[in-house]
């Protein structure tokens, strides 16, 4: 064993790829090719992440309305509704939907913008994008 180190490992190498004028190509070759990958894969992610970030701040269209009941339901973590109750939207992130439920003493509370189509006129995601 030598103290030749990374001179040992380049020498070796050099003289698999045919000497050191084709280990400064292949080296170049391969960081550019590397490089470009990176910068794709960098690009899609960076892409999705502001996409991401644009529906996530997206503004609610439904906040401060109020909405009437008109049919029973549950949603299965608390929230029960009746016909004749109204809400008010204070929130929206994507499906989740924050409501205060007027007279309610529980209040607020976190359902999905699907539930609620179910029991008000509550607007889908489908209708609200047609606008």
């Amino acid at each position: 064993m030598g103290n030749l180190g990374g001179y040992q490992t380049m020498t070796t190498l050099a003289k698999k790829v045919g000497g050191p004028g084709a280990l400064a190509v292949v080296t170049a070759v391969g960081g550019w090719a590397i490089g470009r990958g990176t910068e794709a894969g960098g690009k899609r992610v960076f892409r999705a992440a502001k996409a991401a970030a644009k529906k996530r701040n997206a503004p609610c269209p439904t906040k401060g309305q109020v909405f009437d009941i008109v049919s029973d339901g549950e949603d299965g973590k608390g929230l029960a509704l009746r016909a004749g109750d109204r809400y008010r939207v204070l929130e929206c992130d994507g499906e989740a939907i924050l409501i205060e439920v007027l007279g309610g003493p529980n209040n607020p509370y976190f359902t999905s913008a699907q539930f609620l189509a179910s029991v008000s006129v509550f607007p889908t995601a489908e209708k609200i994008d047609a606008k």
